[in-house]
């Protein structure tokens, strides 16, 4: 006679019995694979700001000079003044940030904004540009987005 305290797991009385408990470990292991997953990605969550009205502004507030706002003369001197270039649009910030986040997450996790330079950034998005497929318009839009969060968020 076996000593029941010395073989605590039930033994399968019954194939259906002995089937549920071949599950038990399979099930196990998946149950922690996911746990695992989902405790890794909480490190390389990505923040993406919302886009706002404030980005708009505070883009609007940087001094570019865009040069295809003013005319030229015959000898190409400038016939206007040059203007400031015009508010970024929301709908341009809404692009270049629905751009950033699922052409760039295509081949890695997205960095900081903060830690590169404005400079950098712009240097950056038009050295991978090519391999997001982006057009120039989608280019422009991803670094008016970027800029724009960088702005406000001195």
């Amino acid at each position: 006679m076996t000593n029941p305290h010395l073989n605590p797991l039930p033994q399968p009385e019954g194939e259906e019995d002995a089937k549920r408990l071949a599950r038990v470990p399979r099930l196990v292991l998946t149950l922690s694979l996911i746990s695992i997953s989902q405790l890794a990605s909480c490190e390389s969550t990505n923040y993406v700001p919302p886009v706002t009205a404030k980005m708009a502004s505070a883009n609007s507030r940087r001094q570019d000079v865009d040069p295809s706002t003013h005319s030229t003369d015959a000898q190409g001197r400038p016939s206007l003044p040059p203007r400031r270039a015009n508010t970024t649009s929301l709908a341009k910030l809404h692009e270049g940030r629905t751009l950033f986040v699922h052409r760039c997450i295509e081949c890695h996790t997205l960095p900081a904004m903060w830690r590169y330079t404005t400079k950098d950034w712009i240097e950056i998005v038009n050295s991978m540009s090519h391999r997001a497929s982006l057009k120039p318009a989608e280019r422009d839009a991803v670094i008016a987005y970027i800029l724009a969060v960088r702005a406000t968020e001195r």
